[in-house]
C-alpha cells in the first residue's frame, strides 16, 4: 500500500493538501478526499480521548474512585507501580485495599490529589496504540500525621480495544518524594526512557497506514454531502473543545493578576459564580461586583496569587452550543512578609457558545484544601469562608458540604471514558445506565443547501488542521521542559525552527537553532547529576492557531521545583509566551519568550522571599512586573 510522506500529511491538514505537483485537492475524487479525512479525524480524536483517558485517572485518584480508575485498563492493561507490575483486577484490589481501606472513596483527613501534567502524545501508524509522557506532581498524607510530595514520570501506552482507547501499560518512574517538614525533595536515581525525538513530538499523528480508500462502489452525491457534514460536525466538536480549554486556562490567567474586568468580561450576561460556600452571584454586573471582595484590582508589591489550572477535562454537547468542564486548581497565595498558603479544588463549570464565541454560562468551585504554608496540610486545616458581608451573594450557596480534612466529593459531570458509565460513588449502586458523549448530534448534521462539496470538505480540512496544530505546540512545550530536565540539549535545539529566537529574562537572548544549541551546552557543561532535582513543569498552555493553520502562539506556566537532594530546595515560577511554526512538515518553537515571576526558598515559602538573596535565577519578586498577553480578552476583545 502506498504510503504519504509526513510533509504532505501535515499541509493536507493545514488545508493544502496536494499529492504531488501535478495532483491538487481539487483534482482528487471526492469520495477518496473524504475518506483520507476521516481517517485523519479519527486520529485526532484519538489523541484528544487518550488526553480525556489520563486526566480521568488522576481525577479518580485524587477522590478514591477506584473501580473508575481500574476500568480505564485494557483487558490485558498492566500498571508498574513501585509495589510491581499488575493487571487490572489488582490494581483494582491494590487502591481498594491499601489506599482505600476496603472502600470506594477516602477516610477524613486523607489527602490524595494526583496532578497530571505536561502530556507529550504520539499515535502509532495505524492510529491504533499511542504512547504518552506526563509529569505527575502528588501532595499525599494524613491529617495529624504526615504530609509528602511525590513526583515522576508516567510513560504508557494506550491501545484502541473495541472502539474504545484504554490505558495498556502504565508505568511509574518516581523523581522525587520529600516529608513536607524537609527543607526540599530526595531524588530518584532512575533513568526514565524518552518514547519520541523531536520529530515524532512535531507530528503526533503520523503518515497512516488507511489514507488510500479501500475498493467501494461510489457513492451518491447526497451520502457525500451526509459524510462531509458529520466530519465537519465532528472536527467543530475538537476546535469547541480547544476553545472552551483556552477559556478555563485563560480565567487562571487573569485572576492570577486580579484582573477583575478581564475576568468578569469571559462570563456570559446571565451568567453565575460560586466560589466555595461564599454564596451565588447572578449576573455580569453582581459577577464583577463580588470579585471586589478578594481585594483592588491589581497585584501590590509582595501579593502572590497564582491560580493554576490541571488536567480540565471538557465535554461539548452534541449541539454544539454547550459544553461543561471538570478542572483542578492548585493556587499559591500570600503577601510577602505576612503569610502564605496552599489552596486546592475543584470546578464544575458550564459554557455558552453565542455569536461564535464561547463564554462562561456557569462557575463552581468546590475548594478541597486550604493551609497555611509554614505547616501544611498534616498540621493546618481551614474552613472554607462563607458569604460576604460587605458583598453579599444573589442567593445562598446551592449547598453546604465539608472540605479537608472532611471528605467530599464534587459531583463529576463526565461519565467514565471508557466504560461508558456514570462514577460509581461511595455507598451508590452503580448504573448499568451508559451516559459516554455521543459525538452524534440528535439531529443530522447537514451542509448549508449552497455549500459546495469541495468548499465544506477545504473548510474541515482547515478546522482539523487548527486542532492537530492545538495538540503539536503542547506537545512542543511539554518535550522542552522534558529535555531541560535531563540535560538532553540537542534534542532541545531540535525542537526550535532554522530562525528561532529564544529570549529568557535575566540569561539573555539567542538566534537560531544552531546558537540555542551552543547556548545551552555552554550554560550547562556536563551531564545531568541525579543527585539535583529539576522539574521544569510547564502548565496550563493558551495556544491560538493562526488563521492560515501554519503556526500558532502560546502562552505557558512555568512551575519549577529544583534543590538538590536532600538539602534545600526552591520553588521558581515564570510566564512563556512562545510560537511555533510548520518546518519541512514538522510543527517546531519559533520563539520563546520567558519572563521569571518569583522565586522561593522552599522551607520559608513565599511568605518570607529575600529579595537580595541569589538563587538559580534572578526574578523581580516582591516587585510585580508587567507579563505579556499574545492575546485580547477572548469574550469581549478587551486589551
Amino acid at each position: 500500500m502506498k504510503k504519504f510522506p509526513a510533509v504532505l500529511c501535515l499541509t493536507f491538514l493545514c488545508g493544502a493538501f496536494t499529492l504531488g505537483a501535478d495532483k491538487p485537492a481539487e483534482s482528487i475524487p471526492l469520495q477518496q478526499r473524504l475518506h483520507r479525512l476521516e481517517s485523519r479525524v479519527e486520529s485526532a480524536e484519538a489523541i484528544r480521548n487518550i488526553k480525556r483517558l489520563q486526566y480521568a485517572y488522576g481525577h479518580y485518584a485524587e477522590f478514591g474512585l477506584w473501580n473508575d480508575l481500574a476500568d480505564l485498563f485494557a483487558e490485558n492493561g498492566v500498571g508498574h507501580y513501585p509495589s510491581g507490575t499488575l493487571g487490572k483486577d489488582a490494581i483494582r484490589k491494590l487502591f481498594l485495599t491499601d489506599i482505600g481501606k476496603g472502600k470506594l472513596g477516602l477516610v477524613d483527613g486523607m489527602f490524595y490529589p494526583h496532578f497530571m501534567l505536561e502530556p507529550v502524545v504520539t499515535l502509532a501508524p495505524g492510529g491504533k496504540a499511542a504512547k504518552g509522557r506526563w509529569r505527575v506532581l502528588a501532595m499525599l498524607g494524613n491529617f495529624g500525621s504526615n504530609a509528602v510530595w511525590a513526583g515522576g514520570i508516567y510513560e504508557n501506552e494506550y491501545v484502541l480495544e473495541k472502539g474504545v482507547w484504554k490505558i495498556k501499560d502504565l508505568h511509574y518512574y518516581s523523581r522525587y518524594t520529600g516529608l513536607y517538614e524537609q527543607p526540599g525533595w530526595t531524588t530518584d536515581k532512575e533513568a526514565t526512557p524518552v518514547h519520541y525525538t523531536p520529530a515524532m513530538v512535531g507530528v503526533p499523528i503520523p503518515e497512516s497506514a488507511s489514507v488510500l480508500m479501500p475498493d467501494q462502489p461510489t457513492a451518491s452525491p447526497q451520502d457525500l454531502r451526509k459524510h462531509a457534514a458529520m466530519l465537519q460536525h465532528r472536527v467543530r466538536q475538537l476546535v469547541d473543545a480547544q476553545e472552551v480549554e483556552n477559556l478555563q486556562r485563560i480565567y487562571g490567567y487573569y485572576v492570577d493578576r486580579k484582573m477583575w474586568d478581564h475576568v468578569a468580561d469571559l462570563f456570559a450576561p446571565d451568567a453565575s459564580m460560586e466560589l466555595g460556600l461564599q454564596g451565588v452571584y447572578v449576573g455580569k454586573a453582581s459577577i464583577r461586583r463580588a470579585l471586589d471582595q478578594y481585594g483592588a484590582g491589581g497585584l501590590r508589591e509582595g501579593e502572590l496569587n497564582d491560580h493554576l489550572q490541571l488536567q480540565t477535562i471538557v465535554t461539548v454537547e452534541p449541539g454544539g452550543r454547550m459544553a461543561k468542564a471538570r478542572s483542578t486548581e492548585l493556587t499559591m497565595w500570600g503577601i510577602n512578609g505576612k503569610s502564605a498558603e496552599w489552596r486546592e479544588g475543584t470546578f464544575e463549570n458550564e459554557f455558552v457558545k453565542r455569536n461564535g464565541t464561547w463564554q462562561i454560562k456557569s462557575l463552581r468551585f468546590f475548594p478541597r484544601l486550604i493551609t497555611d504554608y509554614s505547616k501544611g496540610w498534616a498540621r493546618d486545616a481551614q474552613p472554607a469562608p462563607g458569604p460576604s458581608k460587605e458583598f453579599p451573594p444573589d442567593r445562598p450557596p446551592a449547598n453546604h458540604y465539608p472540605i479537608f480534612p472532611k471528605f467530599f466529593i464534587p459531583p463529576f459531570h463526565f461519565s467514565n471514558p471508557v466504560t461508558g458509565l456514570a462514577p460509581q460513588y461511595p455507598g451508590a449502586t452503580r448504573s448499568n445506565h451508559h451516559d459516554r458523549p455521543d459525538r452524534t448530534p440528535r439531529n443530522e448534521p447537514r451542509l448549508p443547501a449552497a455549500a459546495s462539496l469541495p468548499d465544506a470538505i477545504s473548510e474541515t480540512e482547515r478546522m482539523l488542521g487548527a486542532a492537530v496544530a492545538y495538540d503539536a505546540s503542547e506537545n512542543l512545550a511539554s518535550a522542552y521542559g522534558y529535555y531541560l530536565d535531563d540535560f538532553m540539549w540537542d534534542e532541545t535545539a531540535d525542537l526550535f525552527t532554522l530562525d528561532a529566537k529564544r529570549d529568557l529574562s535575566g540569561i539573555g537572548v539567542d538566534t537560531g537553532r544552531e546558537n540555542i544549541r551552543e547556548s545551552l551546552k555552554r550554560r550547562y557543561p556536563g551531564k545531568k547529576s541525579y543527585e539535583f532535582l529539576i522539574a521544569h513543569q510547564l502548565i496550563q498552555p493558551v495556544i491560538h492557531v493562526a488563521s492560515d493553520g501554519q503556526s500558532t502562539k502560546m502562552r505557558v506556566r512555568l512551575f519549577q521545583l529544583a534543590g538538590a537532594s536532600g538539602g534545600s530546595g526552591s520553588w521558581i515560577s515564570g510566564i512563556y509566551e512562545c510560537s511555533t511554526a510548520v518546518e519541512g512538515g514538522v510543527w517546531k518553537l519559533s520563539g520563546m519568550d520567558l519572563d521569571y515571576t518569583w522565586t522561593a526558598d522552599y522551607k520559608r515559602g513565599w511568605a518570607d522571599i529575600d529579595a537580595n538573596a541569589k538563587g538559580i535565577v534572578s526574578t523581580p519578586f516582591p516587585k510585580i512586573i508587567e507579563v505579556p498577553f499574545h492575546y485580547s480578552n477572548p469574550v469581549s476583545g478587551r486589551k
